[in-house]
């Protein structure tokens, strides 16, 4: 374990990460605040360690696909004019990750798990 100082062990509980694990995928690993928007898209309530057991998987995967093409559509109604960018928007525009990518490893890791019917937990 890496020792730092008080100071910056606030701001890595802060940041905070969140693995999921399931038999049916590989470990998957994100930012809390990250981890905590895709749980409340899927209406889990976020905490520290969890489980999607099989019977849940499909709805929770439907909540996903369901945001992600909300924010698809918005996306599609109201497209940005790059050329009316600063500079600095134009790469806040390119390094921005969307939901749909964010939310892509856990979409698969889902389908997985309901083809296994088996869980998918966290916060290992």
């Amino acid at each position: 374990m890496i020792q730092i100082n008080s100071s910056d062990n606030q701001s890595v509980d802060r940041m905070g990460i969140v693995k999921f694990k399931s038999k049916a995928a590989g470990d998957i690993v994100m930012f809390k605040s990250n981890a905590d928007q895709l749980f409340r898209i899927m209406g889990i309530e976020p905490s520290e360690r969890g489980v999607i057991e099989p019977r849940d998987l499909n709805h929770a995967h439907a909540q996903l696909v369901a945001a992600v093409n909300a924010e698809r559509m918005a996306r599609a109604e109201n497209p940005i004019n790059e050329d009316e960018l600063s500079a600095e928007e134009k790469i806040a525009l390119k390094n921005h990750v969307g939901l749909e990518q964010r939310a892509y490893p856990l979409l698969k890791m889902l389908e997985e798990a309901a083809k296994k019917e088996v869980d998918v937990h966290w916060g290992f």
